[in-house]
């Protein structure tokens, strides 16, 4: 009875959780770019640990199993700093401008709240990001003159007031009149 509970038990937790064969980690990764970014990036799963060496500075890691929708990320090092800080709940130290890149669009989001789990509201919920491009910027000083609106059109800070701030910018038509 013991080994029958065992056996259930490692079963069930088994399947929760999806377990990326290789070629399945790559290829989601590298979705996240154009191939002239992502061909020769680094590949990483989240737990940063390398699944393939690159060559140009970037690094991609696959679709994150635990969200909603595809949401893999093509990073330039400043932002491999922030993620490894957002994981850990520290504050980001990086010292320039950073690009990521996620043409899979992501997962719904607080605009506000980096740690929100829950949806807070249309006017702060983010439910279709969208491909887009991310920046950081080390002088956050600099992104008071961004809107911090979601519904702009345009780019906007998310996360702006928090050691995560950065700037979205959207790669497909969004305006105030979509639902997003």
């Amino acid at each position: 009875m013991r080994l029958f509970i065992t056996v259930l038990l490692f079963v069930t937790l088994a399947a929760g959780t999806k377990v990326w064969a290789q070629d399945d980690l790559i290829k989601s990764a590298m979705s996240a770019a154009p191939s002239s970014v992502s061909a020769n990036a680094t590949i990483m799963d989240w737990d940063f640990k390398v699944v393939r060496k690159g060559t140009n500075g970037w690094t991609c890691l696959p679709d994150r199993q635990d969200t909603p929708g595809a949401d893999p990320w093509c990073v330039t090092e400043p932002w491999m700093n922030f993620l490894r800080a957002y994981v850990n709940k520290t504050a980001p130290t990086y010292s320039e401008i950073g690009f990521a890149y996620m043409l899979m669009g992501d997962s719904p989001v607080s605009n506000s709240d980096p740690f929100a789990t829950k949806q807070t509201g249309p006017e702060d919920w983010v439910t279709h990001v969208g491909p887009h491009l991310m920046m950081l910027v080390p002088n956050r000083d600099l992104l008071k003159s961004i809107t911090t609106d979601h519904r702009n059109g345009g780019p906007w800070i998310m996360w702006a007031n928090t050691p995560y701030a950065h700037i979205m910018i959207p790669m497909e038509s969004r305006g105030p009149s979509a639902t997003h």
